[in-house]
């Protein structure tokens, strides 16, 4: 708070009105606004016409009465509810609004205080060098004293912040992207809340496995934050925007490896904690197959890659693959395989984990009928809605499918390996 500095333009003031009205005519006639809104109670709305008549120049009066002035709720409820009308039908803008909380009662001037602070940002008390009643009255006519100040919600934008961080915890990062870019406008910290946004679209790019457009705005972001920290202690948004710049490297390249494989895992994770179980277990699904890719490409010294096998590799393919069923070429010349074929060729050469799952897959009981619990998961995952059914699969079927693929293939399903941090509030002081 600063006394008698000067405030950008001001059009409108809207001012508290009770008590003694010289220091309210005081802020006026300093600021001469072309509006003056009043908020008065029954009782002092006189005094609210005794002011207006008091200024030569004429503005335009609104007055907002509450008959409930010492109660808290009416008034802010009023005030609200007055607000937004009286913006939009003088057409002055929030920035060009002086708020005074100088008059009425104490309950009057926290009521504007609080719903003000939701669209203005200037305000203004009228204190003083010299008081009545050994300087515990009122101001004294003639010293007045007035004092600016920011909206400190405006200035941190606590609430913007606050709302980001909620949204950046439940996985909406874009939501959480469009809060920050908004508070940029209105904070000295402007840079830093872009570049946080910008960390915020990135993780949304990543979420969405958008790895291109998560590593372009990473990199920008890496760029801009040794400058708005200056060595600065960063809450460890720093390294935690490298690591994910690197990820999102590893997990842009033609060939699937344990970087993505790892990636995807989280991204199920993350999904499954939205609610979001069919897009979940769609994840987990390419992982279960993706981990096999990898498995067989490195058993086969990459004649297999991505789950297939070129035409001109296919004579070069071990004689225990050349035998299976699976494995034999389709009218291209090549070898494509499924989920279970990809675990069916890497039994066939002696790999322990899919030995384990091949197992399961021949289980039958006495009538011949299956008894795959690796099957029965992905079968009703293939039966849920954005497979090819119309069953949900709900968080029972992905729970299920969590645990066949951590008991056959050794997923660590129980957190995140790389998780997204939370929006820590100091990224953005």
């Amino acid at each position: 708070m600063s006394p008698d500095t000067n405030t950008p333009h001001i059009r409108a003031a809207l001012v508290s009105v009770g008590g003694t009205p010289a220091p309210v005519i005081h802020t006026l006639k300093l600021k001469r606004p072309a509006h003056v809104w009043y908020f008065c109670s029954t009782e002092s709305r006189a005094l609210a016409d005794q002011i207006q008549a008091q200024l030569e120049w004429h503005p335009a009066p609104r007055f907002i009465e509450v008959a409930r002035f010492e109660e808290l709720g009416p008034c802010y409820r009023e005030l609200r509810r007055k607000l937004p009308d009286i913006l939009r039908e003088t057409k002055v803008s929030e920035d060009e609004v002086l708020v005074d909380y100088t008059g009425g009662t104490k309950t009057m001037s926290a009521a504007l205080v609080l719903a003000a602070t939701e669209l203005f940002h200037q305000f203004s008390y009228i204190g003083g060098s010299q008081r009545d009643k050994q300087g515990l009255g009122i101001t004294l006519d003639g010293k007045e004293r007035v004092f600016y100040q920011d909206n400190p919600w405006r200035e941190l934008a606590v609430r913007e912040v606050e709302r980001a961080r909620d949204l950046w915890a439940g996985g909406q990062f874009d939501a959480a992207a469009g809060f920050l870019t908004d508070a940029a406008k209105r904070v000295p910290q402007k840079q830093r809340f872009e570049t946080v946004a910008d960390v915020a679209k990135a993780m949304a790019a990543r979420h969405r496995l958008d790895f291109k457009a998560a590593e372009g705005l990473l990199g920008r972001a890496r760029g801009n934050l040794p400058l708005l920290f200056d060595g600065r202690d960063d809450a460890g948004l720093l390294e935690f925007v490298r690591s994910s710049q690197a990820i999102c490297e590893q997990c842009r390249q033609d060939q699937a490896n344990a970087i993505f494989l790892r990636e995807l895992l989280d991204n199920a994770l993350r999904t499954a904690a939205q609610g979001r179980f069919e897009d979940a277990a769609a994840r987990l699904y390419r992982a279960m197959e993706l981990q096999g890719q990898i498995w067989l490409a490195e058993a086969t010294n990459r004649l297999f890659v991505n789950g297939r096998c070129k035409a001109a590799d296919v004579d070069k393919l071990p004689a225990q693959l050349k035998a299976l069923p699976c494995c034999q070429p389709d009218d291209c010349g090549e070898i494509r395989l499924g989920l279970e074929d990809l675990y069916r060729a890497l039994a066939a050469l002696g790999h322990d984990r899919a030995k384990a799952v091949v197992a399961d897959l021949n289980r039958t009981n006495a009538k011949g009928k299956t008894e795959s619990l690796w099957r029965a998961a992905t079968e009703k995952r293939n039966a849920s809605i954005l497979a090819h059914g119309v069953q949900a699969i709900g968080q029972d079927g992905f729970d299920n499918m969590k645990a066949i693929a951590s008991e056959f293939l050794g997923f660590d399903l129980s957190r995140e390996a790389n998780p997204i941090l939370p929006l820590d509030p100091r990224w953005l002081e």
